[in-house]
């Protein structure tokens, strides 16, 4: 090969950079990352079942919403795996032990086919469960994308740079996203922004709000003055009053869902605890079966319910990022003084004394019962032992969310007040007033507002330092916007600076638009939270004091009536001679009053969990900091 076609060879195999490290991100992102897509993968090749046609198309829809690495003959056949790897050895055990051979009894086969059963329904069903996870963290992104394009286009009515500029300031899914889009149309799969972004748009078919804003703002690219302006504006609107609307008819919806939730699901199996001890008399049911029923199918019903039920909730708001806080602690971690301080040590040594006492009150309950003949009750010991269950995982999540929530919170207000300070600003350029003198100016209309530093800091750069007002807000050792880590503020302050260049005027309509859009936008968020708080009220006292009360009514009761079931079985016992046979079973209840305090009150922090999620996620979303929070109250509370 002469040196000149060597040389054309080498050319025609060279590619980017960028191009080299997005396939090396493909072929890691393709690889099963997930025990899920793993086990679906080992199991398509197992088995190799493919499911017909028509399911085929509508599970690889599902899959590929959900970015799942896996294919729909994977997952039929670890559906058909699971079920066989089950239920197989429990019917022949269970026939085992009709024959009177060592195998397992009709009664806890039964559980296990169950269970056996409700995972199968799991595996089968979870690629759709995960796509409208994904839908629902994703679309709380929504508003935002809508903003940022919206705010980019008004300077500068390019639709590739918009989704770019979307692009660089949200996290997330929705983020990845966007920078998929962009690779798209670079790489040539899309001719054009445009195609790209209305394919993307069919994937959300559901939210026509987002739909119509999205081509409403492709519209605005052909317009021309105001006319272009109005239609951002109305693309704005259009998403904001849609995320009102949908989350006024979940509210709706939602009422009934959570009654029941509460009655079938918690309450009324409490109050049924009641009657357990005379059921564990006639029916010969040992603790056991409490403990499966209460401690691991009822709480997987519950959560399943739940989830259910959350799956409906609308796509709202995202969620505040702190990540880029220098004040968060790591993760696992919360500061104490000047060091990061491991969380779980604290909880685990709060719960493990707590424990421990009530261990040693046990066993010297058991030595007293044993000396003196007399029986073991346990009752104090069980409920100092979930005591120390329910601290230790509740200081812990406490210790973890307190000190993330206050940055959050503090966040919130500054971003709150970011718009107010935007629209005096604006006010005073649009009167020709230079950027610096326009910032004096407006310290005096904020002085009660904490984001007041933020310009204050860039107004002292300027003097003092002779920064322009780029350099005032993004100077990489001095600039104001280092103090204020909110990835909102320091876009739309990116964006104002972009717009400055091109004049005052110009300045000013941005921060004046932008400023309307964050009031419409804080205004939405308002009556969203408004609109659920009777619904997050009536969960919270349920939660914190309802469930707690009853139960305690409930074992108090449960434990008389064991107590009273006893002494009659020991008076029955007395008559000698003298044969009682229904009454002398009342004295062969198989479950001590330990056993089943320390039943109910496992249960009782499984629930706590398990609402802790519901009442976040309908607060919320998916906010792991809010739950974590929600939770260690409902611990500690409840």
């Amino acid at each position: 090969m002469t040196i000149k076609k060597r040389r054309e060879e080498e050319i025609k195999n060279l590619v980017s950079r960028e191009y080299k490290l997005y396939q090396e991100e493909e072929r890691f992102a393709s690889l099963p990352q997930t025990l899920y897509e793993k086990a679906s993968r080992s199991a398509g090749r197992m088995l190799n079942i493919q499911p017909d046609k028509k399911s085929r198309d509508k599970i690889q829809k599902t899959i590929d919403f959900a970015h799942l690495k896996t294919t729909p003959g994977g997952i039929i056949s670890l559906t058909i795996l699971f079920l066989l790897i089950t239920i197989i050895p429990t019917l022949i055990l269970m026939v085992l032990s009709l024959l009177k051979l060592p195998g397992l009894p009709l009664g806890y086969g039964a559980v296990v086919l169950f269970l056996s059963v409700f995972f199968t329904i799991y595996l089968h069903t979870y690629p759709a469960r995960l796509k409208r996870r994904y839908v629902s963290e994703a679309g709380s992104e929504i508003v935002t994308l809508v903003l940022y394009i919206a705010m980019y286009m008004r300077n500068v009515p390019n639709l590739e740079g918009a989704v770019k500029f979307a692009a660089e300031n949200l996290g997330g899914i929705l983020g990845y996203e966007m920078k998929k889009l962009l690779w798209d149309v670079e790489v040539g799969n899309y001719l054009s922004m445009q195609e790209a972004i209305i394919d993307y748009t069919e994937r959300w078919s559901n939210n026509r709000p987002f739909v119509e804003s999205v081509e409403l703002m492709i519209t605005s690219l052909k317009q021309v003055g105001d006319r272009r302006l109005v239609l951002l504006d109305e693309a704005v609107n259009i998403i904001l009053q849609g995320s009102r609307e949908r989350a006024r008819h979940f509210n709706q919806d939602l009422k009934l869902p959570v009654m029941v939730v509460h009655a079938l699901g918690v309450i009324l199996p409490i109050m049924g605890l009641v009657l357990f001890p005379i059921v564990a008399v006639f029916l010969n049911v040992s603790g056991t079966i409490l403990f499966v029923g209460y401690d691991i199918i009822l709480p997987l019903i519950l959560y399943f319910v739940i989830s259910s039920i959350l799956e409906t909730r609308p796509t709202t708001f995202s969620k505040i990022d702190i990540s880029e806080n220098p004040d968060v602690p790591p993760e696992g971690k919360f500061a104490y003084g000047k060091k990061y301080v491991k969380a779980w040590p604290i909880g685990l040594f709060i719960g493990g004394v707590i424990i421990a006492i009530g261990i040693l009150l046990a066993i010297n309950e058991i030595n007293v019962a044993i000396a003196f003949n007399g029986s073991f009750e346990g009752i104090y010991p069980a409920l100092i032992i979930g005591l120390g269950i329910s601290l230790g995982f509740g200081s812990y999540y406490i210790l973890i969310s307190k000190q993330r929530l206050g940055i959050r919170a503090k966040t919130r207000q500054i971003e709150n007040e970011f718009a107010e300070a935007l629209f005096q600003l604006g006010n005073q350029i649009s009167g020709g007033t230079p950027i610096e003198v326009s910032i004096e100016h407006s310290m005096a209309r904020i002085q009660n507002l904490k984001i007041k530093e933020l310009f204050s800091r860039a107004l002292k750069n300027m003097k003092m330092m002779g920064f322009t007002f780029s350099q005032a807000f993004f100077d990489k050792d001095y600039g104001a916007i280092r103090y204020y880590p909110s990835k909102m503020i320091k876009s739309i302050m990116r964006t104002v600076v972009e717009s400055s260049k091109k004049g005052v005027t110009t300045a000013s309509l941005a921060m004046l638009s932008i400023s309307r859009y964050l009031k419409g936008l804080h205004d939405t968020q308002e009556e969203v939270q408004e609109q659920l708080n009777d619904t997050l009220n009536s969960l919270k006292f349920q939660s914190y004091f309802l469930s707690p009360m009853i139960s305690g009514i409930v074992v108090t009761l449960a434990v008389i009536i064991m107590r009273i079931l006893f002494q009659i079985g020991k008076k029955v016992a007395d008559f000698g001679q003298v044969n009682v046979p229904f009454l002398a079973q009342f004295g062969q209840v198989k479950i001590t009053a330990f056993e089943f305090i320390l039943i109910v009150s496992i249960y009782l922090i499984e629930t706590a969990f398990i609402l802790a999620m519901f009442i976040n996620a309908i607060e919320s979303g998916e906010d792991k900091i809010g739950r974590q929070d929600v939770t260690g109250r409902s611990l500690v509370v409840g």
